[in-house]
């Protein structure tokens, strides 16, 4: 049985998603932040009375689910389809995205592309062991004076990495959340002569991990190293007060997967993302 979840079913959606927690650092994240009730979007699926699947169709149609029983994803694609926000980027563990995505390419919009999706994890003594990856550069958070440079950045980096242009789909809305998460100190920087040289964001935390996105170095500044240095520098931040750091990239992007696995980074499993054809549309309010 498919059913809207709320705030009462944040412990046994808990329980569900610390059984693999490498592969919901996400889906953790945001369900102990209580938003269970309080944004539309989180279906479950009870297989006996027990909570054995969740998706979540967020802002912007961004997918994430967890499955334990299989007989989960014909109904909760079903569910997905009539929902009032339909999905636009699936993204997750291949095992758990793959067989949901061949019970929703029946009712979904029409397929941008779907790649594989290498996700890597790193404790303190991977980076400690990574001698030959040179020195790590200074990050800090970025100022709100910088927002506006963060933002045109990151729009590039949609348009080269997801070849989704989400700027010009949603201008206002697209600034927003990058000046909210340069407030909220989400965003980091290394700089050089007064410009951004290199900006990754903090993502989502669980007890486990953190999460690393959005790493990006600006043409002018590229070739230099300022990627290697930069990943080097956040992640030796983050292992200050986390266990574990975790980021993913493109498989078919080699120049990344070099500069992280140089640093340490260890391969743990693959993600599969699908874009559709499906239109943006606005963050759900938090009620």
């Amino acid at each position: 049985m498919v059913r809207p979840l709320t705030l009462a079913d944040t412990a046994e959606a808990r329980t569900l998603l610390r059984a693999r927690p490498l592969r919901n650092v996400f889906l953790d994240y945001v369900v102990s932040a209580g938003m269970l009730g309080r944004v539309p979007g989180f279906l479950g699926f009870e297989t006996a009375g027990r909570l054995t699947g969740i998706l979540l169709i967020g802002p912007l149609g961004g997918t994430a689910l967890e499955v334990q029983d299989p007989a989960a994803h014909a109904p909760l694609a079903q569910a997905a389809a009539h929902a009032p926000l339909r999905p636009r980027h699936i993204v997750g563990s291949e095992d758990v995205t793959e067989p949901f995505w061949a019970e929703y390419a029946r009712h979904g919009a029409e397929l941008f592309w779907t790649r594989r999706e290498p996700v890597y994890a790193m404790r303190a003594a991977d980076l400690e062991g990574a001698a030959d990856a040179g020195p790590a550069a200074r990050v800090e958070p970025a100022l709100e004076s910088e927002a506006d440079e963060i933002t045109a950045h990151s729009a590039q980096q949609h348009r080269e990495d997801l070849r989704d242009d989400r700027f010009a789909a949603d201008e206002a809305g697209f600034r927003d959340r990058h000046w909210r998460d340069v407030r909220d100190g989400r965003w980091w920087v290394t700089r050089e002569r007064g410009r951004i040289a290199f900006q990754v964001h903090v993502g989502a935390a669980s007890a486990t991990a953190v999460q690393l996105g959005g790493v990006f170095v600006p043409e002018w500044a590229r070739g230099r190293g300022h990627a290697t240095r930069g990943v080097r520098g956040i992640c030796a931040r983050m292992l200050e007060r986390h266990d574990l750091v975790t980021l993913y990239c493109d498989e078919d992007n080699a120049a990344a997967r070099r500069v992280y696995e140089r640093l340490g980074f260890r391969r743990v499993f693959c993600n599969r993302s699908y874009l559709l054809n499906e239109p943006l549309r606005g963050p759900f309010p938090v009620q």
